[in-house]
């Protein structure tokens, strides 16, 4: 191992420490929820073949389940700052096997993400091209220019992504929520619909579990707040509070803008949402605004889709540098840019793997929204969801082994969690229930999504014993705390041992 102090700047291994603040860390993970994308998308499905009038209410419901999940993995972010994020957080509640095994599946997850989206990038780029500037471009082209573009940006520092996110998320935000609101004062097609919010609403919903999968995706991404702990000022307070942040106002937001649908459209909001699906909202827009509102959400919707992708872009990249870091993978990837600070590397590796998975779906004739754009996210979200659950069973272990000692521990620590872990499993069951309709196919590579999921978990549970009884030494790296982590671990810990053998190695 090279000593830090003779370390060539090549060879830089850190990320660059307090250069991103609360703020930026709120602004990229909303933008990894892309606002727009699931206005315009994922709620007209939802009312059209999902939740149906209760769509609002389901968002509600969803805000919930993830505020209990928040409790308990804020509680692991004030006390481990890393960019492995579940990876860490579960390797010291459960152990290194199930750490590796978490770290391998949300990684390939976030991996997939990009793209998926990347391919609604260029399929809606390649529309807006042809509409109003007459021009022809396959999708593919226009999705892999987006992620060079992705790749070049995050060679730089972390602020550069940061503030781009940033001024993308504000103007989405702003003209969503102008259309919302003037739909709903003035009252929409026929009124108020406070009876949207009657849980009763649930039993007549086309597909509730359906609707509960699109508002779930509608979140993905926004526990990402811990990824970037290693670069943000004063992260013990500035994640959780970010999370906390992120969860409540994207709740609002997306209960908000479901209402403001029904609303828009009184009781034929159903049949709207089958006929025009994602032009639903585009369609309240002429209605209760004006053409040039419209005419800006078709150039928002191509860079919505851009910010979420590349959030995801980074998200991956963080995973693949902190497991090369811990030397689980080629240790390369755990470099970063001798002036930026950005791990370049690991953002390189991610670009050509999003661009060969777009060539895959490309060449093999597939539909970037039907297929690229649905597949992935299908086992996206069933692997997050299951890292979820296996993160808030890891908050119980951890604290278990630590104790709980401050004021409404057994909530924040215990009962939270368990809650946490009991609705993400519910989530899960509704997701495997409906994974063929979802997909709208009953192909083998769809039905095949949840053993895809269990087979990455069961590489990296398997590659972690093989570590531990082959090279004792690279099993100490997994999920390893790193700098001053390993001194408040010492200290805030009675289970030193592990720890201490972690320091001699």
């Amino acid at each position: 191992m090279s000593n830090p102090s003779t370390a060539t700047a090549d060879t830089s291994t850190q990320l660059l420490k307090s250069s991103i603040t609360f703020f930026h860390i709120v602004f990229m993970v909303t933008a990894a929820a892309a606002p727009l994308v699931v206005v315009s998308a994922y709620i007209p499905i939802s009312i059209a073949w999902g939740a149906g009038v209760s769509t609002a209410l389901t968002y509600a419901a969803t805000t919930l389940i993830l505020l209990v999940f928040t409790v308990g993995f804020a509680q692991m972010a004030k006390r481990i700052t890393s960019a492995g994020a579940f990876y860490t957080f579960t390797t010291q509640g459960l152990g290194k096997p199930t750490g590796l095994a978490v770290g391998l599946t949300v990684m390939s997850a976030y991996s997939m993400i990009s793209p998926a989206i990347a391919g609604g990038f260029g399929f809606y780029t390649a529309l807006l091209l042809e509409t109003y500037l007459s021009i022809k471009v396959a999708w593919y082209w226009c999705s892999a220019a987006s992620l060079v573009l992705m790749w070049i940006i995050s060679t730089f520092r972390i602020t550069y992504g940061a503030k781009i996110l940033s001024v993308l998320l504000i103007v989405e935000v702003l003209i969503i929520a102008a259309l919302c609101l003037t739909t709903t004062v003035a009252g929409g097609a026929e009124g108020q619909m406070p009876h949207v919010f009657d849980p009763s609403g649930w039993n007549a919903a086309p597909a509730i579990g359906v609707g509960f999968f699109l508002a779930f995706w509608s979140w993905i991404g926004f526990e990402t707040t811990a990824i970037y702990g290693e670069e943000t000022m004063d992260p013990k307070k500035a994640v959780p509070r970010a999370t906390y942040i992120a969860v409540f106002t994207l709740g609002l937001f997306y209960t908000f803008a479901a209402y403001a649908g029904l609303v828009g459209f009184g009781s034929n909001s159903t049949t709207q949402a089958e006929t025009l699906v994602d032009q639903y909202f585009f369609e309240l827009a002429d209605i209760y605004t004006f053409h040039g509102v419209r005419v800006i959400m078709d150039f928002l919707v191509v860079t919505s889709f851009f910010a979420c992708s590349f959030a995801f872009h980074n998200n991956a990249t963080r995973y693949f540098y902190s497991l090369g870091r811990d030397g689980i993978l080629p240790k390369a990837l755990g470099r970063t840019h001798a002036e930026h600070k950005a791990p370049h590397i690991a953002a390189g590796v991610q670009a050509v793997i999003a661009l060969f998975t777009v060539a895959l779906f490309a060449f093999g004739g597939g539909d970037p929204l039907l297929h690229l754009g649905t597949w992935l996210p299908i086992f996206c979200t069933l692997a997050v969801i299951g890292v979820q659950l296996i993160v808030s069973l890891a908050v119980i272990g951890y604290f278990n082994r630590i104790g709980r000692d401050e004021p409404l521990a057994w909530w924040k620590t215990l009962l939270a969690p368990a809650l946490g872990a009991a609705a993400q499993s519910v989530v899960v069951f509704l997701l495997l229930k409906n994974i063929t309709f979802l997909a709208d196919s009953e192909t083998l590579v769809v039905k095949m999504i949840p053993f895809y999921v269990i087979a990455i978990a069961a590489v990296g549970f398997v590659y972690a014993l093989y570590l531990r009884g082959s090279h004792p030494e690279r099993y100490a790296m997994i999920g390893k705390l790193h700098d001053d982590e390993l001194e408040d671990a010492l200290v805030d810990t009675d289970y030193v041992g592990e720890y201490e053998d972690r320091a001699r190695t």
